[in-house]
């Protein structure tokens, strides 16, 4: 049982980040408290993700800002949500020296089109079958831990960001709109990594 989960959909900037993850059945009994990472504070979910990898495993797939321009934020997502699966599946295959077959559950009510990347979606095409569960970051642990490394994941990413466009306040906001961060794209335009296709920028610069 793999739960999958993404983040940064509606940002701005940024890439859009999934998390694959794995939860040793034999911790079940000892597990911290896991919940969906938007109601949990942020001590907490650092505190999560950096001992995940005692009672889990997980895998980190993730899209460009090119990509999600090209593609656009669906076939993205889907493009980020399998190459974290593909990961996972060829983690366990490596160290099992076995074709195990995989639960794939993932949250939301939407069945991503992995078959528009035929060649990727091949790799493991007969091994996964695949579940939507809604709200299943409330309701699946292993989805929660997979929103919880997502978010901790591109929140450092986008830390990173912000040392190198520090008006934005990248730090912060992690790329989603704020007041703020469209003041600063009105006053010092875009970086490299805006999404020119996204509202309000789009609109701003009539792209």
């Amino acid at each position: 049982m793999i739960g999958v989960d993404e983040v940064g959909r509606g940002c701005w900037a940024g890439p859009v980040l999934s998390c694959a993850s794995y939860i040793y059945p034999s911790k079940f009994m000892n597990l911290p408290k896991i919940n969906d990472s938007k109601k949990m504070s942020k001590k907490h979910r650092r505190e999560i993700f950096v001992s995940s990898s005692t009672f889990s495993r997980s895998a980190i797939g993730s899209s460009t800002v090119n990509e999600i321009e090209n593609l656009g934020i669906n076939a993205s997502n889907d493009l980020a949500a399998l190459r974290a699966v593909i990961l996972m599946v060829q983690n366990f295959s490596f160290y099992t020296n076995k074709n195990l077959f995989f639960d794939i559950f993932i949250d939301g009510n939407r069945i991503p089109s992995f078959d528009m990347f035929e060649k990727l979606f091949a790799l493991i095409r007969n091994r996964i079958k695949i579940y939507c569960i809604v709200k299943g970051d409330s309701k699946l642990m292993s989805i929660a831990l997979a929103s919880i490394i997502a978010k901790e994941t591109r929140d450092t990413i986008m830390y990173q960001q912000h040392l190198l466009y520090p008006y934005y306040n990248f730090k912060n906001n992690v790329g989603y709109g704020t007041k703020e961060h469209r003041d600063m794209i009105i006053k010092h335009g875009i970086t490299k990594i805006h999404r020119r296709n996204f509202k309000p920028i789009s609109t701003i610069f009539c792209i």
